[in-house]
């Protein structure tokens, strides 16, 4: 008789098979765990030219919404074509197809145009940069020297310190450098090759970012096709709703920066270009492609200028030191609010958190998307929660837990009210509380009877009639 399995023997046969794999893949990534690395990089690095036209893509695809919706379907409209209707599915392909040439167009044209203007100035001021920095060097020794001068201290202080460390730092060149001069240049050569490589990325990138741009409904519909398929639907309206939040938070963050930064550029050029600052152009260009670094950037971009123009005029560098602080406070105060509004609605202690983590994950791009990353993480950790309280019909207010103590079968207890019997609540008392609860408590005896029981003038008596009128026995005067 032919043996066959029933619905809960095949259940128990695939969670077997899945314990199985689960722990070979544990066992497998905790003693192999740089192989599994490796692989990775390597798997990342063939797929690199496609993240890199995902990415392109993406960040077009707005202005090709702008240029399809906005400009050619009006054109059409005005016309009496409504090419959102089903008749018109191959003249909208059409549309699409002219839609991304004038996307690419009008990209490239941009970025020609910006970096026509930059580049030659960026270029010139980093050769007068390099070409002067001699002078700029004996301007900021001079500087030092005076200042030594006038500060003997401060002078003996420098002294002692480069004494005392002028021969680690020749033992560290020696050891360090000086062995390692044929792998620096090797370096170097395998950094230029990946110029050249990094290059070739961007050609197919711009390639995938056109099909990208070309089929983005088409790769929409198969992700919620996927997601219906494999999950319930609830779940997959779920796992949707957070991918449309997600694009809602990236697009709004990332665009508004760019935006807030392009300005703040222009607004840094226009005010250093007033004071006659040198090198306006750099200096507004770093003030402004850091800008784009939430939080820690502003102060990265000033700082570059700020140790530059040191070198060459301190009173420019106070200069520039004083625009910054108020461009910045410009920027926080009005353009940022104004432009971004509450696009994240994370707190400042939670922007610094996500720059700092993702940075020392992804690097420089960690800390330009981590901060709109962490939002969706956070979004997403506040909507599950809130889910759970709902269903267990709790508060869903935090301002209601931060006075809580425990939960009972009556509900919340406060704190103030709570039995610390029952679960700890009351932290001990310091030794300065339980000084001050001692005198509050025996206010009464300390300020009546005791100046009158350290009075020679008084007898035994006199004070047994202060302890009875006070209503304060001898043995009982610290129990009231």
């Amino acid at each position: 008789m032919r043996w066959k399995p029933g619905k809960k023997q095949i259940s128990i046969m695939v969670s077997v098979i899945l314990c199985s794999l689960a722990i070979m893949l544990i066992y497998y990534v905790i003693f192999n765990g740089g192989k599994l690395t490796k692989a990775l990089n390597h798997l990342f690095s063939i797929l690199t030219p496609i993240i890199i036209g995902c990415v392109l893509g993406y960040i077009l695809t707005p202005l090709l919404n702008m240029i399809e919706k906005k400009w050619i379907y009006s054109i059409y409209r005005f016309n009496g074509i409504n090419l959102s209707e089903i008749q018109y599915f191959k003249k909208r392909k059409k549309v699409r197809q002219i839609s991304v040439a004038l996307t690419m167009i009008l990209f490239f044209t941009v970025m020609y145009a910006m970096l026509m203007v930059l580049i030659p100035q960026l270029i010139k001021s980093i050769r007068d940069i390099i070409r002067n920095f001699p002078y700029y060097a004996n301007n900021l020794q001079r500087f030092m020297d005076k200042y030594l001068d006038d500060n003997p201290a401060v002078r003996r202080a420098v002294d002692s310190l480069l004494e005392q460390y002028s021969t680690t730092i020749n033992n560290m060149f020696k050891d360090f450098v000086v062995p390692n001069l044929s792998t620096m240049i090797t370096t170097l050569s395998k950094s230029m090759m990946s110029i050249i490589q990094i290059f070739l990325y961007l050609i197919v990138g711009i390639v995938v970012a056109v099909y990208v741009l070309n089929s983005k409904e088409t790769f929409i519909g198969q992700g919620k096709k996927l997601c219906y398929a494999f999950l319930r639907k609830e779940m997959a309206n779920e796992v949707i709703g957070a991918f449309r939040y997600a694009h809602h938070t990236f697009t709004g963050f990332l665009m508004g920066k760019l935006v807030d930064s392009v300005i703040v550029g222009i607004i840094c050029f226009i005010a250093i270009s007033i004071l006659k600052i040198p090198y306006p152009i750099v200096l507004a260009f770093g003030v402004g492609i850091t800008n784009l670094i939430p939080f820690f950037g502003p102060y990265l971009g000033g700082g570059f200028g700020l140790i530059l123009l040191i070198m060459i005029n301190p009173f420019k560098a106070l200069a520039f030191l004083i625009v910054i602080v108020i461009l910045q406070q410009i920027d926080g105060n009005i353009l940022g609010p104004l432009i971004l509004g509450n696009s994240t609605g994370l707190s400042s202690f939670w922007v610094i958190f996500a720059i700092m983590l993702f940075g020392g994950i992804w690097g420089p791009i960690g800390w330009i998307i981590g901060v709109p990353v962490f939002a969706c993480i956070y979004t997403l950790c506040g909507h599950v929660t809130m889910k759970k309280l709902r269903a267990k019909k709790l508060p869903r207010d935090t301002s209601v837990y931060i006075d809580t103590a425990y939960m009972d079968e009556n509900g919340i207890v406060k704190l103030s009210e709570a039995d610390n019997s029952k679960y700890y609540v009351h932290n001990e008392a310091s030794t300065w509380r339980k000084i001050f609860k001692f005198y509050k408590k025996n206010k009464r005896y300390i300020e009546q009877v005791l100046p009158q029981k350290t009075d020679p003038v008084n007898d035994d008596t006199e004070t047994e009639n202060n302890e009875i009128r006070t209503g304060i026995g001898t043995d009982d005067k610290f129990d009231k």
